[in-house]
C-alpha cells in the first residue's frame, strides 16, 4: 500500500512517494512505472528500493500503481489505457511544494516502460528530461514508432534471453529507431532465470545491481538534482 493517493478516471489509485530533502527548494521528479505484474514480489521490492535510493540523492520520487488492486495482470499488454493514469500521477506529484514541475524523469519496467514511452511519444509538453527503459515493449506500437524524435536521453536495459519481451524486436529495435539527435545507450545483459522466463533481472544479481548503477548515473547526468 502506498503512502499517498491520486485520482484518475474517477478512481483512486495508490502511490508511494519519497520526498526530496527538506531544504525548501524544488527538486526534479522521477516516477517509477511498474509492469503488468504490479508491485508483487520480486518486482515491487526492486522498484521501491530503487525509488527510495534515488530520492536520497535529491529527487522527489514516486511509485504510482496504475491498477486499482494489488494483483498481477499478466495478460495485459497494452500500454495505451495506462497513459492517462500516468499523466494523472505525474500531475499529483507535480502539485507538491518540493517538486520542480518542469523537470521530470521516468523509469519504466516492462509494460510500465512501454507506458512511459507511449506517454512521451504522444506528449507535446516536453517536460520529460530523462528516460530509463527496463526491458520495455515497443513492438507494434505505432505511437512510439512515430514519436521517437520526442524522446529525452534514453537508457535501454534488457536481458538478451528475455522470453516475454524479446530483446531484438523491442530494445534492439528501439536503439536503431532513436535518431542521432536523441542521446541513447543500449546495455544488454545475458542471464538465465527460467522460472520467470528471463524477463526481470535476478534480484541482487549482476544485471540487477549493474543496471541500477547505470540508471542512477544516467539520471544524475541528464537530470541533475540541482539546476
Amino acid at each position: 500500500m502506498g503512502n499517498d493517493t491520486f485520482t484518475s478516471g474517477g478512481n483512486s489509485h495508490q502511490m508511494t512517494v519519497y520526498p526530496a530533502p527538506a531544504d525548501g527548494k524544488e527538486h526534479p521528479m522521477v516516477l517509477f512505472v511498474h509492469g503488468n505484474a504490479g508491485l508483487t514480489p520480486p518486482f515491487g521490492d526492486q522498484i521501491d528500493r530503487f525509488a527510495k535510493t534515488l530520492a536520497a540523492l535529491g529527487y522527489v520520487t514516486a511509485v504510482p500503481q496504475y491498477y486499482r488492486d494489488n494483483l498481477p495482470h499478466l495478460m495485459d499488454g497494452d500500454p495505451r489505457p495506462h497513459v492517462p493514469t500516468l499523466a494523472d500521477a505525474i500531475a499529483r506529484v507535480a502539485s507538491r511544494a518540493d517538486a520542480d514541475v518542469g523537470r521530470l524523469g521516468l523509469v519504466g519496467y516492462s509494460l510500465g516502460a512501454g507506458t512511459a514511452m507511449t506517454y512521451i511519444a504522444s506528449n507535446t509538453q516536453g517536460t520529460v528530461k530523462v528516460l530509463v527503459d527496463f526491458f520495455g515493449p515497443i513492438e507494434d506500437n505505432s505511437i512510439i514508432a512515430s514519436g521517437v524524435g520526442k524522446f529525452p536521453p534514453t537508457l535501454i536495459l534488457h536481458n538478451t534471453n528475455d522470453d516475454v519481451v524479446k530483446f531484438v524486436p523491442n530494445s534492439k529495435a528501439l536503439d536503431g529507431m532513436l535518431p542521432p539527435s536523441v542521446e541513447h545507450l543500449l546495455v544488454p545483459y545475458t542471464e538465465n532465470f527460467p522460472e520467470l522466463r528471463c524477463h526481470p533481472f535476478i534480484p541482487n544479481g549482476n544485471a540487477d545491481v549493474d543496471s541500477r548503477k547505470r540508471a542512477t548515473e544516467w539520471v544524475l547526468r541528464h537530470l541533475p538534482p540541482t539546476r
